[in-house]
């Protein structure tokens, strides 16, 4: 606005002197003019220009081409530069906003993308894990295992044992056969009575030495 206010001021200025100039030469020449004709004149001077030169300094200020907002403002005297004062935006500043949010966009779709790889390779790792977890259990109880341990040294029984069987807890009084996915065993049974049972190696959690009370 201040601009604006300069560059009336300006075209003001100028005008007067124009107008004093054609004033001292019609008087010299002996000629009247109308004050109220100067007056008119003036004004409609500034009314188109001064709308041109305010759309045009709106235009500059958002770095639009000035040219062609100054023939609007002339065209369309004070509408169009209020019209612009409130609507125009500065120049490629939509563009930029339009920039950053496809950015953005971008940068949220990788990171989910990350956090998905993420997941799936936690995913397989934890299921890997598990699997070697069961393989070793799997792979620590075998015959070999139970047939070195099921005697002593001088051929005798080397029970008894504590096992855990499925989350239950047995004792293991003697080992009598190791097959290849099972060991074949007698353990203390109801009322500590002897009983035969087939304990498959997928389900023994753990297998100690112990004694008998």
């Amino acid at each position: 606005m201040a601009a604006l206010i300069d560059i009336l001021k300006a075209i003001g200025l100028k005008l007067c002197e124009i107008f004093m100039l054609y004033a001292k030469e019609t008087q010299e020449a002996e000629i009247s003019y109308d004050p109220n004709h100067q007056f008119w004149i003036i004004f409609w001077i500034l009314f188109f220009f001064g709308s041109a030169f305010w759309a045009t300094s709106i235009a500059s200020m958002r770095r639009h081409p000035p040219i062609l907002h100054f023939l609007l403002g002339f065209i369309l005297p004070w509408a169009y530069p209020i019209y612009i004062l409130f609507t125009m935006d500065i120049y490629g500043e939509k563009e930029r906003r339009e920039a950053e949010q496809e950015m953005i966009a971008q940068k949220e779709a990788e990171e989910e993308e990350k956090r998905r790889i993420q997941e799936e390779l936690n995913a397989r790792k934890a299921v890997v894990e598990t699997e070697a977890g069961i393989q070793s259990t799997n792979s620590r109880w075998s015959p070999q295992y139970f047939n070195s341990i099921a005697r002593d040294a001088e051929g005798r029984n080397a029970g008894p044992w504590k096992a855990v069987v499925s989350g239950t807890e047995i004792i293991v009084l003697e080992i009598l056969e190791a097959e290849e996915d099972l060991v074949y065993v007698v353990f203390k049974g109801y009322n500590d009575q002897p009983s035969k049972m087939r304990i498959p190696y997928a389900k023994i959690e753990s297998w100690e030495k112990t004694v008998l009370l």
